[in-house]
């Protein structure tokens, strides 16, 4: 062999190297791939993905060179075992154990403790992989993107009636702690008999799935003009409140379709002008909220006038659902050439109408995030 053919084997082989794609590693990627198909058509998913990720591992592309469509025909035509398949990067695969009766030993984590959870299993038998083949670990996950950092419980209380082993998985201690917890950093249960969930439904707290709608209507007098009788005008507006897991409230008073309002106040920084921002603070059944006018001057980021802001406490009741702020107190503050001035404004009706909560539904469409 001369000097320039062993040059151009040493680079073809090089590159093949490179690419992943030599003969030995190919050889090894495909019987590993085909081993793990072979696992996922009798239903054994957890096994097979192993053999998968060793395969990638080997081949990235690997897909490319199998066929999809290939025919076991009986599995126990199959082998057992395959020739290199004892030990690939330093993992021994060949003894990996089918048995379904040790799932749930492998899926159960330290997020469950239920010793019953498989109960979810396919009413007749299916080609297809039905949903119980699915992991705890994964299902939770998904559970933590439902919640999302709105805390939209009720979808996983909605997600637990639909059969035991869902009921369980939404149970789940960490999940309804994870909740309490960005709520009230702070809170921990008195007791072992006491849940995370038995917190999370009986401690007072605001919603954060909705906003809250308060409908006000009064009468003002029109124009009067000579010779003709004082005429009255109907006035109708809305004040709405939406609260965030962190403190945040966003208010807005407005005329326009309560539908225009929910859309101004899902995202946090609202285009809205009219939106004012402010903090809040619940203790017990009470809740302060200072909130602040924003600068419209500033338009490339949310920007409040500190010198003026208003200062409301409520009273939180009914049930988590039908919840109502009451007024219960209502004042401003202004600071203006180093003084402070302080305005009670008197709480009557009919413009101070009581705060009901109402569920939006685009608010938990998309999830943002984990909780």
């Amino acid at each position: 062999m001369s000097y320039e053919e062993e040059l151009t084997q040493f680079r073809n082989a090089w590159k093949d190297e490179l690419s992943g794609t030599c003969p030995t590693k190919l050889v090894k990627a495909k019987q590993l791939y085909l081993k793990g198909m072979l696992l996922e058509r009798e239903g054994y998913c957890y096994e097979a993905i192993e053999y998968f990720r060793q395969a990638l591992k080997l081949v990235p592309d690997i897909e490319k060179s199998i066929d999809v469509n290939i025919d076991f025909g009986q599995s126990s035509s199959y082998p057992e075992t395959i020739s290199g398949l004892e030990e690939v990067e330093g993992q021994v695969l060949s003894n990996l154990s089918a048995d379904r009766s040790k799932w749930l030993e492998k899926f159960n984590t330290s997020e469950t403790h239920f010793d019953d959870i498989f109960t979810c299993l396919p009413e007749r038998p299916s080609t297809r992989t039905h949903i119980s083949a699915l992991p705890n670990e994964i299902i939770l996950s998904i559970l933590r993107y439902v919640v999302s950092t709105e805390l939209d419980l009720r979808s996983v209380e909605s997600f637990g009636e639909s059969c035991k082993w869902f009921y369980n998985l939404a149970r789940t201690p960490q999940l309804w702690q994870a909740a309490c917890q960005k709520i009230w950093p702070e809170v921990w249960p008195q007791s072992d008999s006491t849940t995370w969930r038995a917190i999370f439904i009986n401690k007072p707290h605001m919603r954060f799935d909705g906003v809250y709608v308060s409908r006000i209507k009064y009468y003002r007098h029109g124009e009067q003009k000579p010779n003709l009788c004082c005429t009255l005008q109907t006035v109708f507006y809305h004040r709405f409140l939406r609260f965030f897991p962190d403190g945040l409230v966003l208010s807005l008073n407005t005329t326009q379709a309560p539908q225009n309002a929910v859309v101004a106040l899902k995202d946090r920084a609202s285009s809205n002008k009219d939106v004012t921002y402010g903090q809040y603070t619940i203790s017990g059944q009470e809740l302060k909220i200072v909130l602040f006018q924003r600068d419209i001057s500033c338009r490339s980021s949310i920007k409040l006038k500190p010198d003026q802001s208003f200062n409301i406490t409520f009273k939180l009741s009914g049930l988590t659902g039908r919840q109502t702020l009451q007024w219960l107190e209502y004042f401003t503050v202004e600071k203006k050439n180093g003084q402070t001035k302080k305005s009670t404004i008197a709480i009557v009706p009919p413009h101070f109408s009581k705060f009901v909560y109402v569920r939006a539904k685009s608010y938990t469409a998309a999830s943002a995030g984990t909780v």
